[in-house]
Formats: structure tokens, sequence, C-alpha cells
């Protein structure tokens, strides 16, 4: 005969397990002296497993569902009848907890989707839709922010002749060398190709000081057939965000076709020296 103390040790194991098997592990280890005789058994692939006992079972009647949690069985022996309460109360636990394992496996996956659609598989770096996202929040939040497109001069030239393997090297290696100068200041993306662009937030450096860090420090520092053709927006110097775009676009296009081979490779040179 089950007791009040009974009872509410029953409801205190339930209460506290967060997991099945945190339960099964609870009954195993006899929280529930009551439960002694009771055997805990998981349907699977049509056949019983069993997943707990407490105490020594001697005889063991046919193991009957739990209600609410078919998956579930339990067997007693007959000197230790379940009530149906008892039967209820594990049977309404189990089948919470399996909904809730089942809720954070799929909030798992959907983060992990979430977080691959958001990144460059190559890079690691946020990608178009990334960078979208993050440059509405910051028009949303009237933010002064800037845009900085970057193109890879010289890279395609570079992949055809050594490879996709080495290119694709330098393209991972210029992601991690623009995150870690610019970590403080911005975030970057890999919008596809050889396109990159950092959406930059927070700067104690006036524009103009700004873009004179950028040309130099948003360099490649370690390939000299390569250069960065760079080109800046600011929100203030525009109407609207498609306006900073479509700027700073056009900035970049015109240091690319400015920038002649043998100049980009010197002011690298000169670059490195001085830093």
């Amino acid at each position: 005969m089950w007791s009040r103390a009974d009872h509410e040790a029953l409801l205190l194991t339930l209460a506290v397990a967060e997991s099945q098997q945190q339960l099964v592990d609870q009954l195993v280890q006899g929280s529930v002296k009551a439960l002694t005789g009771v055997t805990l058994w998981r349907q699977e692939d049509g056949t019983l497993a069993l997943q707990s006992w407490s105490g020594t079972v001697q005889e063991e009647g046919k193991p009957v569902p739990l209600p609410g949690a078919p998956n579930y069985r339990l067997g007693w022996t007959p000197e230790a009848p379940l009530p149906a309460s008892v039967q209820a109360m594990l049977g309404l636990r189990l089948l919470y907890l399996d909904a809730l394992n089942e809720k954070l496996e799929l909030s798992d996956q959907l983060s992990t989707l979430h977080h691959a659609a958001l990144t460059d598989p190559l890079t690691g770096l946020g990608n178009r839709r990334a960078f979208d996202a993050d440059l509405e929040a910051s028009e949303a939040a009237h933010e002064d922010f800037g845009v900085v497109f970057i193109d890879l001069n010289g890279f395609k030239a570079l992949n055809d002749k050594f490879g996709h393997a080495l290119g694709d090297s330098l393209l991972r290696g210029y992601g991690v060398w623009l995150s870690r100068v610019t970590h403080e200041r911005a975030q970057v993306y890999r919008l596809g190709g050889d396109e990159f662009v950092v959406l930059v937030h927070h700067t104690v450096l006036s524009p103009e000081a700004f873009s004179i860090w950028a040309m130099e420090r948003l360099q490649i520092p370690f390939v000299d057939d390569v250069s960065a053709a760079i080109g800046i927006a600011w929100r203030h110097e525009c109407e609207n965000v498609r306006a900073v775009l479509s700027l700073a676009d056009q900035r970049m296009y015109a240091v690319k076709k400015a920038d002649a081979p043998t100049t980009a490779t010197q002011e690298r040179r000169r670059f490195r020296t001085s830093t």
C-alpha cells in the first residue's frame, strides 16, 4: 500500500529529473523505496529492453504499457503491486521527457542549420545572407555604419596557374587576416569568389583616417601577385542603404581599374617593410 510519503518521494524524483536517463538512474538507485521490485522496460524495434530496476525482483509479472507512454512498460512482483495513479505519474513524466528530448534535439538541429545558412563554408566567415541581415539591423538601429567592398586583383590568374587548392588556401588565410585586423571595429563576410565585405560599426577614426588605415591594413600581406581593390562608403554620405552599397561598389571598381600590378606590388612591399 502506497503511503503519502511514498507518493511525495516519487513526485520529488519525477520533478528533479531533467532527462529520461536521469530519471532511470534515480529509479535504479532506489530513490523511491516503494518502487522496490519494479522494472522499467522500453519497447525498441518490437522487443522489450530493460531500462532499470529497483531492488531485487524475485518474480515479475508481465510488463504492461504505461499510460501516455506506450513505448515504456512496467513490470512488478505480486508482492509489490503498483497503483494506477503511480503508473500514470511515471508514464506522463516519461512522455514529457521524451517530448523535451525531441524538442532539444530539434532545437540543436535548427541552430546548426541556421548557422550553416549564414556561414561561408570555405572561410567560416558570414556569407551574403548574414551580411544582408546585419546590414538591415544596423540600418534599423540608425547607426552611421561603413561598408568596405573588397575584390582581389590577380586572384583568378593565380588560381588558374596554381590550382584551386592554393586559391582556397589564400581565401581562407585572407579571411583570417581580415577578421584579425578588424575584429574590434567590424564584421567580415565573404560574398563569394574573391569578393569580401566589411561592415564597420565602431571606429574612433574619422572616415578619412579610416580610409587610409583600410587601404594599408586590409591589403593582402603575404602574396605579391594579388592585391585588394577596396571601396568604402558611409551611411551618412547616402540617402539610403542601397546608395551606400552602390557607392562602395563604384569606389572599389575605380580602384580595381586603376590598380596596375607593379604599383600594387610596390605598395604591398612598402607596407610590409613599414609594419
